[in-house]
């Protein structure tokens, strides 16, 4: 059964918007779109991959004593090396 326009919350008649948009687009203007939304994904993980601060902070942080326990300096110094050797810093 047909649900009611009257019964969508806001957020499921935008998303039905969205979905009839789609829908009614032609096979060229729907691979555009995809191609466009996954240039778009790549290049934010991109720049989030060059900023590189979050996983300095996840590190710094880690080396506080007590955070975690059973891992110490040693091990924090263990998975700063693999991720320098690995690009993963800048």
């Amino acid at each position: 059964m047909k649900k009611r326009n009257c019964r969508r919350t806001q957020d499921e008649s935008q998303i039905h918007e969205k979905a009839v948009k789609m829908r009614k687009m032609t096979d060229e203007q729907l691979v555009h779109y995809v191609e466009d939304r996954v240039e778009k994904a790549r290049s934010e993980g991109r720049n989030a991959a060059k900023k590189g601060g979050s996983l300095k902070k996840f590190l710094e942080s880690l080396a506080t004593p007590g955070v975690i326990p059973g891992v110490g300096p040693a091990t924090v110094d263990k998975v700063r090396k693999y991720a320098e050797e690995g690009g993963f810093f800048e």
